[in-house]
Formats: C-alpha cells, sequence, structure tokens
C-alpha cells in the first residue's frame, strides 16, 4: 500500500503497480450508444437452462421453447412440451439447437447435455402440437452444451459440436428422413471446459477451439487427421469461445469469458509465415460467471459485439462472485482506442446468461433481441433500436 513519507523509488513502484492493476481491470471504455431494452417477463418460475426460438405451430409468430414448455407469442400462453428428466437436482438440457432433424417440415430441438452425459434430440409433433418424442444419439460423456457450425464447409450450419470434457467430436446429420448421425473424431487433447470453432490459420477451413490450444482441420474433416497446437491455455472458458478478427488485421483472434470465475479476455493472433503467436488481453474483471457468450450485432451498424452476462447460481453459490448482481453487457471494439466500449443491458437481475440463450428477431421489428432462460426464468430483453432509432 502507498503511504505518505516513502521515498521516491518506493512511490514510482507503488504507481506502476497501481497503473497495472487498473489497467488489468478495466480495457474496456464505459459507454452509452443510445440503444436501449425493454425487459419482459416470460416465465418467472422456469428453471430451464437453454432456450429455442422456432414458429412451433406455424401461424408466422416466433414462439419461445424451453425445458418443459413452448410458449406461444405474442401473448406466451405456455404448452406442454415433455416431462423433463431432473439429475441431481438439474433439469436435463444443456441446449435447444433448432434444426429439422427427421426433414418433415417440422423444426426440432438437439440437446447437448451434461448430467445425463447424452445427446438426444426432441422431435416436433406436427400438426397436433402434441407431447414431444425424445431420441437418443448417442451417450458419450459429460458435455457443457453444444453448438452448431459448418465444420464439413458445405455452406449450411448444421454439423453439431458438442462442448465435452473429455473428449473433441462432431456429429453429421446423414442425408435422408430417418435421422441417423455421424460422429468425427478430432483430438482427445481437445477436449475441456469450453470451446469454439473458426478458422485459425486463415486457410478457409474451421478449426476446433479447445482451452489450452487449437486443432487444426484437415482437408476432409472426415477422414483426414487434425493436428492438435497447444499455443495458449484459457482456462475454463466460456462456450463457445468467439473466433472473430477483433482488430481487423486479417487473421482471427479469440474472445472469451470465464465460465466459473471473474474475467472477459480476448486473444490477439499474429502471423508471420508460418509462425504465429498469441497475445491474451484483459476486457472486463468486475463480473463472474460468463458461461455462454453470443456474437450478433444488436445495433445494426455492421460490426458484431460480445453479448455475455452472468449465471445465475451454477454451482449453488460455489463461484466466486456468486451472489453479486446480476449483469449483461455487451462489447464492441473500437479500432482506434484498442479498446472495447462496454454498453449495459442490465446492471442488477433478474435475467441471467445460463447454457443457451438467445439472439433472435422474436418481435419481428428488424432488429436482434435477447431470449435469455436460467434458474432464476425465462426472460425476454426487447431490442429499441426500430422502434427508437439513433
Amino acid at each position: 500500500m502507498c503511504t505518505r513519507g516513502l521515498n521516491l523509488p518506493v512511490i514510482l513502484t507503488c504507481t506502476f503497480i497501481w497503473i497495472a492493476l487498473i489497467s488489468a481491470r478495466c480495457q474496456y471504455l464505459e459507454a452509452d450508444d443510445g440503444l436501449k431494452f425493454k425487459l419482459h417477463v416470460i416465465d418467472e418460475n422456469a428453471i430451464f437452462s437453454a432456450a429455442a426460438v422456432s414458429d412451433i405451430n406455424k401461424d408466422g409468430i416466433k414462439d419461445i421453447l424451453s425445458g418443459g414448455w413452448w410458449y406461444e407469442g405474442p401473448e406466451w400462453k405456455r404448452h406442454f412440451v415433455r416431462e423433463v428428466e431432473v439429475i441431481g437436482g438439474r433439469p436435463d438440457g444443456y441446449s435447444h439447437l433448432e434444426m429439422d432433424v427427421n426433414r418433415d417440415g417440422w423444426t426440432d430441438i438437439i440437446h447437448v447435455n451434461f448430467r445425463s452425459s447424452s445427446i438426444y434430440w426432441l422431435e416436433h409433433p406436427g400438426p397436433s402440437l402434441g407431447e414431444w418424442k425424445k431420441h437418443i444419439v448417442e451417450e458419450p460423456g459429460r458435455m457443457e452444451t453444444g453448438r452448431l457450425y459448418d465444420v464439413d464447409g458445405d455452406g449450411e450450419v448444421d454439423d453439431l459440436v458438442p462442448s465435452a470434457w473429455y473428449f473433441a467430436s462432431w456429429y453429421e446429420l446423414m442425408p435422408g428422413n430417418d435421422a441417423v448421425w455421424q460422429r468425427y473424431e478430432i483430438d482427445s487433447a481437445a477436449g475441456g471446459h469450453g470451446s469454439g470453432f473458426g478458422d485459425i490459420n486463415g486457410d478457409g477451413r474451421g478449426d476446433f477451439v479447445g482451452t489450452q490450444g487449437w486443432a487444426e482441420a484437415p482437408a476432409d474433416p472426415r477422414k483426414g487427421k487434425w493436428i492438435w497446437h497447444p499455443e495458449f491455455d484459457l482456462g475454463r472458458t466460456s462456450m463457445p469461445v468467439v473466433v472473430a478478427d477483433v482488430d481487423s488485421d486479417g487473421d482471427n483472434d479469440l474472445i472469451w469469458s470465464i465460465g466459473h470465475g471473474y474475467g472477459t479476455y480476448w486473444m490477439e493472433q499474429k502471423q508471420d509465415g508460418d509462425r504465429r503467436t498469441w497475445t491474451q488481453h484483459t476486457i472486463d474483471t468486475t463480473w463472474s460467471q460468463g458461461h455462454s457468450p453470443l456474437w450478433v450485432d444488436m445495433d445494426n451498424d455492421g460490426q458484431m459485439e460480445f453479448v455475455n452476462g452472468k449465471r445465475f447460481w451454477a454451482h449453488e453459490g460455489r463461484d466466486p462472485g456468486a451472489t453479486d448482481p446480476l449483469v449483461i453487457y455487451r462489447y464492441e471494439f473500437d479500432k482506434e482506442t484498442h479498446l472495447f466500449n462496454r454498453y449495459t443491458i442490465q446492471s442488477d437481475g433478474p435475467a441471467g446468461i445460463s447454457l443457451d440463450p438467445k439472439a433472435a428477431d422474436l418481435d419481428g421489428d428488424g432488429d436482434l433481441d435477447l431470449i435469455l432462460p436460467g434458474r432464476s426464468g425465462l426472460y425476454w430483453y426487447e431490442n429499441l433500436l426500430i422502434s427508437n432509432p439513433k
């Protein structure tokens, strides 16, 4: 601690330490671009960790499905989906990925799960709108959640990539309407808490990002060998780790949060021929448990933003900062300052960012809204950009 009466070298040392601490804790600029959000309570008693957005009854209006219920827009009347298994005190269903799995013209939901260690999909009942049927794909091991990517490079975002602790694989839905999935291995070293997908080395192919490195995709991701590069350590990261060219220098960088602690960061990539270096930058360490970020354009300015916030009661209060206020922020990189502008969506509850939030134009007005499920309820943050243009 710096106190009066210390000599000049000590004072200078303390000053440098203070500057370093401030720099480490705050590498963003608090900003306000006028974009506002309106909170809607869909179901304050909901406890499910994921949500899907789809026109479930084909009336031309988007609906929300979360856990055992779907909510009919625009009034959000609740309808039964299924009885959800409760395992270790948690309802199963750690992702809600929208896909017409059996190709019958109705959107089904894919679940990737931790407590049941399973991947399964729920079959839309069709015009009857009755109970949804569960189909097991595989039980490969514990997975935080999953996302859909274009792994095979066919232009369709329809390949399933689970975020698994002890393995790394991807799943392809095979042609036909019998819902057969084929699993392909990536690299066992790539397993861990959190993952991402994107082109790291600029060869036009999507690579797999793990917590302690990345797996380089072969020319044929189904048959070729993925090459593991242990070039960094991200810690217990969010799912996903965003792969994007943050600083617009022609190569992709990484953006992520710590899933069960404090910290949001970006990793700057530099390439010099075959040589690649990574430099980690702190964005924000003022809030914790940023488990599931979104990479979206909320203000329609053509620049993507990192949207994330605090998860509610992930481990029954055992995580650092578990009792802190629930906050939600969006971060946009400023190329001139080389810092992120931080914009506040929520400063103190009730919504949290759980395992599979969604950004979708829920009200059909031309901008993206946030649909936020979690143990504190199911909420919709309406984006007021179009109704109140800047």
